[in-house]
């Protein structure tokens, strides 16, 4: 199962320049569309970006994180 704190540490791990846990990067889980929700500023607007948990937990868990870099990359 995914958590909050482990899915935003391993982001913050993969890409720094997109925020610190609860610092200026939020992660949590959005029930409306069920994918996890991750907010930081780019070029100092906010972002809101949602993430398939099926592509979180393969990451977190060592599979694959192919996903989580295509996803969060193209905001670099």
């Amino acid at each position: 199962m995914v958590t909050r704190s482990e899915l935003c540490e391993k982001i913050s791990n993969i890409y720094p320049e997109l925020g610190e846990c609860d610092h200026n990067m939020a992660v949590g889980w959005d029930e409306q569309n069920q994918a996890w929700a991750v907010d930081f500023k780019l070029k100092g607007q906010p972002v809101r970006h949602y993430l398939e948990d099926a592509d979180a937990a393969a990451c977190l868990i060592g599979r694959q994180c192919v996903g989580v870099g295509i996803e969060f990359g193209q905001f670099l």
